[in-house]
């Protein structure tokens, strides 16, 4: 089957992003990049314009996923699914604030990821009249 979606993983630990993307190769999914920090995160949406975002939201250096995900929502509407082990009630409430985006607490599963992922997606292409 042809891979037709690209995708993006935003996250700091190499073991969590390879199992993303085994995740995100079964739902078709090709990886254009994979980031450790906020700032790269942003630099590959402008450039890949992908079809989706995992995004961590502890990362290195000073910018965290949410912040990332404002400075996306500036040119972007592409859906960004949180995955994250910090489910306090202020990361909550501050993903929450990000349009079309999703919010996973870790440790997630391949169906629980792809849910997610569809679900945004029929959103959006609902959105756009697909």
């Amino acid at each position: 089957m042809e891979i037709t979606k690209k995708a993006i993983i935003v996250e700091d630990n190499l073991i969590l992003s390879i199992l993303y993307e085994n995740y995100l190769e079964e739902m078709i999914f090709k990886t254009v990049g994979e980031v450790k920090n906020g700032e790269q995160a942003v630099e590959l949406v402008k450039k890949y314009k992908p079809d989706v975002v995992i995004m961590d939201i502890m990362l290195e250096g000073d910018m965290d996923g949410i912040q990332a995900a404002e400075l996306i929502r500036e040119f972007s509407g592409v859906p960004i699914v949180f995955i994250t082990g910090n489910s306090d009630v202020t990361h909550v409430k501050r993903a929450g604030t990000i349009s079309n985006s999703k919010f996973l607490k870790k440790p997630i599963t391949e169906g629980r990821l792809k849910k997610a992922v569809k679900y945004l997606l029929s959103k959006q292409n609902k959105q756009n009249g697909t």
